[in-house]
């Protein structure tokens, strides 16, 4: 399990481009980020709440969130810049500034204008992250933003409940290896449980073993197509489906597009 703490302590970037509107439903929001975007617009619909952010907006991601998005080009295409945030570093940043997190505002808000503050940290964050700079000042970058938000009294969202304990850790596994033949019983042991006691205790958080395996699998698959380096085939063997034509089924279903028409916009 110390793989899945490595990977889940980082802070890390990535970007996402695309030439042609997408609209992508039910995407899953598997660990807190930030989104920057830098040309076009992205559109967010949380159930009957639309939100809309450009360059003038930074763009809240909290963990456990489902959210239907749209990404709008504009002259010069789309293209936002994503950080993601541990979780850990979330609690560390709740426990030091407890006091400061009562002034946020209530609901969930996850467009807040881009201050010249929050611009200025923005900026430190995400050159510490192009430069490759070591872990320990990411962190302090990162914290940064978030301090930032926080003065404007927007930082509350990425500060709700994390996702129940169990489910997550199920998928923080599950995401090391998504083409993996992952049954309940191994996956169990790997966990130091036994199945009864997976299945009753992911029952009582609401979801079962193959749903978080699915919501993994999908998870990952809408990143490498969206990264458009990798043909679709590979990306369904990569993504745990033997057959591309039931993977592209899937994933239509999930997202509402195939992923020949997703790429398609890139």
């Amino acid at each position: 399990m110390s793989e899945i703490a490595h990977r889940e302590s980082r802070v890390e970037a990535g970007e996402v481009r695309a030439r042609l509107p997408q609209r992508i439903r039910r995407v899953p929001i598997f660990t807190a980020a930030l989104c920057h975007v830098r040309s076009g617009r992205k559109r967010i619909w949380l159930g009957e709440r639309d939100m809309s952010a450009g360059a003038e907006q930074l763009i809240l991601l909290p963990a456990g969130l489902e959210l239907d998005i749209a990404n709008l080009p504009g002259t010069d295409g789309y293209l936002a810049d994503m950080v993601s945030l541990p979780q850990a570093l979330l609690d560390r940043f709740r426990q030091r500034h407890g006091p400061l997190l009562l002034r946020q505002r209530p609901g969930l808000e996850l467009c807040p204008a881009m201050d010249a503050r929050l611009a200025a940290a923005w900026r430190l964050l995400t050159d510490s992250l192009r430069e490759q700079a070591p872990p320990e000042i990411r962190e302090h970058h990162a914290e940064g933003a978030l301090l930032a938000l926080a003065l404007d009294g927007a930082v509350g969202p990425l500060l709700r409940p994390a996702a129940p304990e169990l489910a997550q850790r199920l998928r923080q596994l599950l995401a090391l290896d998504p083409s993996a033949e992952w049954r309940l019983e191994a996956v169990a042991r790997r966990l130091n449980l036994g199945a009864s006691t997976l299945r009753r205790r992911l029952a009582a958080e609401g979801c079962g073993f193959q749903r978080v395996l699915e919501e993994v699998r999908m998870g990952h698959a809408l990143q490498q197509v969206q990264a458009g380096l990798l043909p679709i085939a590979r990306i369904a063997e990569a993504s745990g489906y033997a057959s591309a034509s039931r993977f592209s089924a899937r994933f239509r279903q999930r997202y509402g597009l195939t992923p020949s028409e997703l790429r398609r916009t890139l």
